[in-house]
């Protein structure tokens, strides 16, 4: 683990060797920084990218934008996504905050994205329909 976000401290805690890579620093800071948005993001906007990834799941989509969400994913069980609390909710998050990292960041590093073309080009559709701010 490289960072963790405490959002009720409203506090993001980074490891100092991510200082040594400038592109690793900007993804994680990147990811953390969502996990902040996705607290505020609103239940419509939540649904929506929920039901983005669930169809991906329905449909065996292999593959995730990052570790984090790659891990949760791999952690899933059948059924979980229509549980309340969960994996499920876990791994929306982290896909959410991965697929963040790499929409608002320099989309170079591309260490751990797995997922197939097509469903990349439909998250990159859908987080740019919602993007308020885009640099």
């Amino acid at each position: 683990m490289h960072a963790a976000s405490f959002i009720r401290e409203r506090r993001i805690v980074l490891e100092d060797t991510l200082l040594d890579n400038a592109l690793d620093l900007q993804s994680i800071l990147i990811h953390e920084l969502f996990h902040f948005v996705w607290s505020r993001l609103g239940n419509l906007a939540r649904s929506e990218y929920q039901e983005l990834v669930r169809h991906e799941l329905k449909d065996g989509t292999k593959g995730e934008m990052g570790e984090s969400a790659g891990v949760a994913k791999c952690k899933l069980q059948a059924g979980d996504d229509d549980l309340p609390k969960s994996r499920w909710k876990n791994y929306v998050c982290e896909s959410f905050c991965d697929t963040a990292a790499w929409f608002y960041g320099s989309r170079t590093n591309k260490h751990f994205m797995t997922l197939p073309r097509t469903k990349l080009l439909r998250r990159e559709l859908w987080f740019g329909q919602r993007a308020r701010l885009r640099a």
